[in-house]
């Protein structure tokens, strides 16, 4: 095939109403559901596996078990990988209502005022007095439950709804305490109902965990970073992946207010250390600039590192440390993808201060080297509707408007 029937498929794909689950939870920067379906349903069979190491909240995972394809994913943040699990474990939704029940019952017989709050810097800034009050009275409950299955969904579901009864205006990427808002509640329009909101959040969700197939289709899930793959991982028939993009989304601070309280961070320390672990990271300090070395044999890339160089070092140590990590983990594809597997990969150029890096023909070169076949690339447009995707990413990235679609194979 040549790029125009692939972009026909896709485009295709895109018509197809998307699986419901897709929605349980927002996560800043996820594929569109309709990229991996189409790289599942056009490279690989039933019974297959399928390899994703920037997975997140499990788009390309939860594709594969709709389609009955085997799947590994990896990512290195927590909430990621609870949301994934989640979003593609069956369970009985009677199990789940006669739970919720039972829960609904525990928390409005809590007298309880005296709750610990979670690491949420600024908790009161984000929360009223009684909207905190309720949450934690609901978390304290939810922790109780012995059933870990049962207890990471509602988890999973309180996460999913607490922004809208906080004060973070859920329009927006990051948490942000909006004008909009802020006038909202100047003139008393806002009324904030947790119970009910997150009443109505449950009986969403338990619908949505409904529609989930009780396949014969496994899912494995690492919280860790790829650069090292298990050894038993191997005989990978496809490889669909959207890696972060260069300087462009503070990925992990779009979450922040949801892991603390889920207490998968419980400090300062623990939040800077995640994110010292993500791939694209700007956190480095000054002892970390004496050294910026990009193993990544290409000129171009290594010319616009020096370039960054002497304007802005740090910017050319993430840029370095970018390209290093990819190669990594491109190797690692080589090394478990069968012959005949193929890569499909979703990623957009970045602007870093004046440099242009055409990101997508460094991935293009760099899996050339590691002996893959490139197939071809098209451009593949945001929807001009969408607030997520067409969002201006830092004050020297610019907007993003089309991703590049790479396809790869093993001979």
């Amino acid at each position: 095939m040549v790029a125009e029937e692939y972009k026909k498929l896709l485009d295709e794909e895109k018509s197809n109403v998307r699986n419901d689950i897709h929605s349980f939870h927002r996560y800043f920067g996820k594929f569109i559901p309709a990229i991996p379906a189409f790289a599942i349903k056009t490279f690989t069979n039933e019974g297959d596996t399928i390899l994703d190491t920037f997975c997140g909240s499990g788009t390309s995972l939860v594709e594969a078990k709709f389609n009955n394809r085997n799947a590994i994913g990896f990512d290195v943040n927590p909430l990621a990988i609870m949301a994934s699990r989640v979003k593609t474990t069956p369970i009985d939704t009677e199990v789940l209502e006669k739970t919720f029940k039972r829960l609904l019952e525990d928390i409005e017989s809590d007298g309880d005022d005296d709750y610990e709050d979670p690491y949420c810097v600024n908790i009161d800034h984000w929360f009223r007095p009684e909207v905190k009050k309720d949450l934690l009275r609901i978390r304290k409950h939810i922790l109780l439950i012995d059933d870990q299955t049962i207890r990471d969904f509602y988890l999973m579901v309180f996460s999913a709804f607490m922004r809208n009864v906080s004060n973070c205006d859920p329009r927006h990427v990051f948490p942000g305490y909006s004008k909009r808002l802020r006038a909202l509640d100047a003139e008393g329009k806002r009324q904030i109902h947790v119970m009910s909101s997150y009443n109505n959040a449950v009986k969403k969700r338990i619908k949505q965990i409904g529609t989930i197939p009780n396949n014969s289709s496994t899912i494995t899930l690492y919280n860790q970073s790829s650069k090292v793959l298990p050894k038993e991982i191997g005989d990978i028939s496809l490889v669909v992946i959207n890696p972060p993009y260069i300087s462009s989304i503070r990925y992990l601070e779009t979450m922040k207010i949801e892991m603390g309280w889920l207490g998968l961070i419980n400090s300062q320390k623990d939040y800077i250390d995640l994110d010292k672990t993500l791939i694209g990271t700007e956190r480095y300090y000054k002892k970390d600039l004496e050294q910026i070395e990009c193993s990544v044999k290409i000129p171009e890339l290594q010319e616009q590192i020096s370039n960054l160089k002497r304007t802005n070092p740090k910017m050319a140590k993430v840029v370095a440390e970018y390209f290093n990590d990819i190669q990594i983990d491109f190797s690692n594809y080589v090394k478990v993808l069968k012959s005949g597997g193929h890569v499909v990969i979703k990623i957009s150029d970045s602007k870093v201060r004046t440099e242009q890096i055409p990101t997508h023909e460094y991935f293009i070169k760099i899996l050339e080297q590691q002996g893959l076949k490139f197939i071809c690339k098209f451009k593949d447009d945001f929807d001009p509707n969408s607030r997520s995707l067409l969002t201006a990413r830092n004050s020297y990235s610019g907007i993003m408007t089309f991703d590049w679609i790479l396809i790869f194979e093993k001979p």
